[in-house]
C-alpha cells in the first residue's frame, strides 16, 4: 500500500508540473512563432545586458532546482521531459551565472532559424505537457478505477 501511495504521489507531481510548465511553454512557443521579429529583438537586448543575463541565470537555476527537487526521475514516457527541462534550466542557469560574457559571444539572436527552432521546440514540449497534464487525466483516472 505504501508503494501505491508513492506512485500516486509521483504521478500527481508529474501531472502538477505538466499543468504548470506545459501551458507556459505552449503560449511562449506560439508567441515566439507569431512574433519572430519581436523575439529576435528581445533576445538581442537580453544578451546585450550582462545584468539581465545574470538575472536570467539565477531564475533558470532556481527553476531547474525546483523542478529537480520535485521531479528527478527518468521514465520511459512523457515524464522524462519534465526531468530533462529541469536539468536544462539548471545547466543554462549555471552557464549564464558563471559566464555571462560567453553567453553574449555564443548567441546568434539575429538568426531567424534559431528563433523558429526555439518556438517549435517550446510549442512541441508545451503541447505534450499540456495534453498530459489536462487532457490525459480522465483516461488515467478511468484506468486506475
Amino acid at each position: 500500500m505504501h508503494t501505491a501511495k508513492l506512485l500516486t504521489s509521483s504521478s500527481q507531481t508529474s501531472q502538477f508540473l505538466a499543468r504548470l510548465i506545459g501551458p507556459v511553454q505552449l503560449v511562449l512557443g506560439i508567441g515566439v512563432l507569431v512574433n519572430r521579429e519581436i523575439y529576435k529583438e528581445v533576445t538581442r537586448q537580453l544578451i546585450a545586458n550582462s545584468a539581465l543575463v545574470s538575472i536570467s541565470g539565477i531564475l533558470g537555476l532556481t527553476a531547474g532546482l525546483a523542478i529537480l527537487n520535485a521531479h528527478s526521475r527518468w521514465t520511459p514516457d512523457w515524464r522524462s521531459l519534465i526531468t530533462f527541462l529541469g536539468w536544462f534550466l539548471l545547466t543554462i542557469g549555471v552557464f549564464r551565472i558563471f559566464a555571462p560574457d560567453l553567453v553574449r559571444f555564443l548567441s546568434v539572436p539575429s538568426n531567424t532559424t534559431a528563433i523558429v527552432i526555439a518556438g517549435v521546440l517550446l510549442l512541441g514540449s508545451g503541447g505534450i505537457l499540456t495534453y498530459q497534464g489536462y487532457a490525459a487525466e480522465p483516461r488515467r483516472l478511468r484506468k486506475e478505477t
